[in-house]
């Protein structure tokens, strides 16, 4: 999926965390992160919806990597005191042992080379350093947008990749798994908070969706909204994955 500047300028609408729900991320995830004088990649940081809150929560210094030139700008936006730097899951431009922890939110489905990924994780990390992933790895149909949008995740596609698989080629390149929990966050307060973010189009499984699925998924969720079928407030449970390197 490539984030250009369509997917950039409506993200923080349409993917935007209450700050209670930040709040929730950072207490589960703030055992494995470093306090000040440590350093945290924040690996494909998107427009910085976690940059600010690892920095704050327990003062280490980060760094905020991604791939897309349209989201990096939206970074530097709402962050302009941000170290930002250009790269890929698979290529991350950083020396051995430079971080202690890697947080990875939404990002692994992204990634075309899982072992390389994790191959790249475990160098650029220190010794019991902590790789944090935070993602949906349930089935897909428990999704709250899958009734609508079903060809958004076909069946027999990667993404969500089960958990296993990604333990298992973590464990081959020399991490063990720590914890697994999952946060609720809410998503919409509202049917017409759903609507407006849904529009947005800025989750990635319906950017790629060709477009007259897409209208076509959005009128039925535009009907749901309008006729109060929706149960509100709209909540997600994601989980928080975290392995120690070796």
């Amino acid at each position: 999926m490539t984030y250009g500047s369509r997917m950039a300028a409506g993200y923080d609408r349409g993917r935007g965390l209450r700050p209670r729900d930040v709040a929730k991320w950072m207490t589960e995830a703030g055992p494995y992160l470093p306090s000040a004088g440590g350093r945290v990649l924040d690996l494909g940081a998107g427009t910085g919806r976690f940059s600010d809150a690892l920095a704050r929560f327990r003062g280490a210094s980060v760094v905020a990597c991604e791939p897309s030139a349209a989201m990096r700008a939206v970074l530097r936006s709402n962050l302009p005191g941000a170290l930002v730097v250009g790269g890929a899951a698979e290529a991350m431009p950083f020396r051995a042992g430079e971080f202690d922890a890697v947080w990875a939110s939404q990002v692994v489905h992204h990634v075309g080379d899982l072992p390389m990924f994790a191959a790249e994780a475990r160098r650029v990390l220190r010794p019991r350093g902590h790789l944090l992933l935070r993602g949906g790895f349930g089935p897909v149909r428990e999704l709250p947008l899958y009734r609508y949008f079903p060809l958004a995740w076909p069946a027999g596609s990667a993404a969500p990749l089960a958990l296993e698989q990604i333990a298992g080629v973590l464990a081959g390149a020399g991490f063990g798994l720590v914890e697994h929990v999952q946060v609720a966050q809410t998503f919409a307060e509202s049917a017409g908070e759903l609507v407006e973010k849904v529009a947005t189009r800025s989750l990635s499984p319906l950017a790629g969706l060709p477009d007259q699925a897409f209208e076509e998924g959005l009128s039925a969720l535009r009907r749901d909204a309008s006729d109060g079928t929706i149960a509100v407030p709209v909540v997600n449970r994601l989980d928080l994955v975290v392995f120690r390197a070796g």
